[in-house]
């Protein structure tokens, strides 16, 4: 019996000439699964008037669905951060695909997941604490295949990982440094269309479970960055409230465009995990008052100006 915990994660990726190259995975949570579709049709007829129930013909599957979430680490590489890469990176104007295995260990087979893009990642940075990323995605088909059957190895696989501490969350919004950040969080949402690949043909030729129709080829429709920073208030007013807030950061009940938003996390001032440099961006504020009081800044990008993983590093 294999168990979640003591699974093994990789990804492997094509390059241009066809090499294949193996990475895996420190993870904190791995989901995944794939339905097919069942379609009903009516068995009651003119000669069958008691045939109440419905029959069923399953000839396709929806998409796989995956969900991985990873502890960030300080590394030169961008080896434990290679699903960083996949969700901001683009390949002639699409996302780049790759194939995930999940090892249970305990079993002689392994789960497989073809063709995998990332369609969501999102970033918690929490002042002093451990940053964290979560991806989720789809894959065209999931298989449980002979453990014998491939290959997986990694020799720049990193046992003992140095993890990523949110000990300095430096932001800064329209050239302004922020005090008191509390945490950030920052998503990238890549929405994509599934082509249908079903016919009536194709659907005719389906026996069982081996031959269904998958899917197979999909379109990058929408791209959107968008996240959250939570300041504490904390600053007493000792003058005017208009010229408090046009002098101060605190901006409290307000918005503004097209502005820039740089967001640095990591363990020292010199040494940042995740960088943001974001820019054109707006943002909304409000207030957020409980036991301590605080702020949050709603914010989006507008527009890619520059490729997005230029805009948002990470080392």
């Amino acid at each position: 019996m294999g168990l979640l915990r003591e699974s093994k994660v990789y990804i492997q990726t094509t390059g241009l000439l066809g090499n294949t190259t193996t990475y895996r995975l420190h993870v904190q949570n791995i989901e995944f699964n794939q339905a097919f579709k069942q379609e009903s049709y009516k068995t009651k007829t003119l000669q069958e008037q008691s045939s109440w129930y419905e029959g069923s013909s399953i000839t396709t599957a929806n998409n796989a669905n995956f969900s991985i979430s990873i502890h960030m680490v300080d590394e030169s590489s961008t080896h434990q951060h290679k699903l960083i890469e996949l969700l901001l990176e683009t390949d002639t104007r699409t996302l780049k695909t790759f194939t995930l295995f999940i090892d249970p260990q305990k079993e002689d087979k392994i789960y497989k997941i073809e063709s995998c893009i990332i369609t969501s990642g999102a970033f918690n940075l929490p002042r002093g604490g451990i940053m964290t990323a979560a991806f989720e995605g789809q894959g065209t088909k999931l298989t449980r295949i002979n453990a014998d059957s491939v290959t997986l190895t990694d020799s720049s696989y990193d046992t003992d990982p140095t993890f990523a501490v949110a000990r300095r969350v430096d932001v800064t919004i329209n050239s302004k440094a922020l005090e008191n950040v509390l945490g950030v969080t920052l998503e990238v949402q890549n929405d994509v269309e599934w082509i249908k690949s079903k016919t009536l043909q194709s659907s005719l030729s389906v026996s069982s479970a081996t031959n269904s129709i998958y899917p197979a080829n999909f379109v990058l429709s929408k791209r959107t960055v968008a996240g959250n920073i939570t300041q504490y208030v904390n600053k007493r007013v000792t003058q005017p409230l208009q010229a408090y807030y046009d002098q101060s950061d605190d901006n409290i009940q307000t918005w503004k465009e097209n502005i820039p938003i740089h967001i640095k996390a990591g363990l020292a001032s010199n040494n940042y995990q995740l960088n943001a440099q974001l820019t054109p961006c707006s943002y909304t504020n409000r207030v957020n008052p409980s036991e301590a009081f605080t702020q949050s800044y709603d914010f989006r990008l507008l527009r890619q100006v520059t490729p997005l993983n230029t805009l948002i590093q990470h080392t």
